[in-house]
């Protein structure tokens, strides 16, 4: 797999997200792993030194960097299938909103992108759903879609292995469910890392992964001005846009500046000529399981 999700994955509908034989992450990364160890002992046995140690230390580089690519970029298809833009023709995009639901500034979102007739994908963390479900509810009946942003969003969940992570991703999907009435196809690991354990738990729980485009580094910025002039220069045809309605959680505990460049940042976007449309139709597929 390379930096991009296979298109026949996203089309037509939420029915190719089903595992596949020949997709088994773990297994890849274990078979990267011997590849690597059986050719640093191939060359340490017949090589001379100090020579064959050189080529066994590239070869160890090599297959880390590779696997270690695979986690840290955020729209690699390596270890989980990742969808971070349309494969169609387009002029759309879509905004989507990390870290919520937030009491404080997730309505002042949502009234923005009410009175600018957007609807936009908010990928929520589980345990903040569990606290504030009326919030999730009304994302639900305003029109947007709602996501899996796992339960804790722990610092170092990407590092995790099966258990922990089908419990991150189910135990959301619940809390949505419970405070929603639906259960997501769609999750955004946090930070966007992915390694071989959550694909694994992605194929077995039928969802996809969903990386971004361009972001606003509005995590840790509080300058509206410069969030909203990186999205809308950056902005391209076809791709997922990352905002975030939720403080704290490993970034800046004010999304002042997010409410303040949302509305700059759909105008700028219009007056470039793009459609704001919301995820499911800018992929083409189903967010919700039936």
């Amino acid at each position: 797999m390379g930096a991009e999700t296979r298109p026949s994955l996203l089309f037509p509908g939420i029915d190719q997200l089903r595992p596949t034989t020949d997709y088994q992450p773990m297994v890849k990364a274990v078979f990267i792993k011997i590849i690597a160890i059986v050719g640093v002992l191939a060359v340490l046995r017949f090589g001379n030194p100090p020579e064959s140690w050189i080529v066994a230390a590239a070869i160890v580089i090599l297959a880390l960097g590779w696997m270690a690519w695979g986690v840290f970029n955020v729209n690699s298809g390596m270890w989980a299938d990742t969808a971070w833009r349309s494969y169609a023709a387009t002029k759309s995009v879509a905004l989507t909103f990390d870290d919520g639901p937030d009491p404080e500034f997730t309505p002042q979102i949502l009234d923005v992108l009410k009175d600018k007739n957007v609807r936009a994908c908010f990928f929520s963390v589980g345990q903040r759903v569990i606290e504030h479900p009326e919030i999730t509810l009304e994302v639900k009946k305003q029109g947007h879609l709602l996501g899996n942003h796992s339960d804790s969003h722990a610092m170092w969940i990407n590092f995790s292995l099966h258990r922990r992570l089908r419990r991150e991703v189910r135990d959301t999907n619940a809390a949505i469910k419970s405070a929603a009435g639906v259960t997501p196809k769609l999750y955004r690991a946090p930070h966007g890392f992915k390694n071989p354990a959550l694909g694994d738990v992605l194929a077995g729980e039928e969802m996809l992964a969903i990386g971004w485009q361009i972001r606003g580094f509005d995590a840790v910025s509080t300058n509206a001005a410069r969030i909203a002039e990186r999205i809308v220069d950056g902005a391209k045809p076809g791709g997922v846009i990352l905002l975030h309605d939720g403080a704290g959680l490993q970034g800046g505990t004010d999304r002042g500046a997010t409410v303040e460049a949302l509305p700059v940042i759909i105008d700028g976007l219009r007056a470039r000529g793009f459609n704001l449309v919301r995820l499911d139709e800018l992929l083409q597929l189903e967010p919700y399981a039936e």
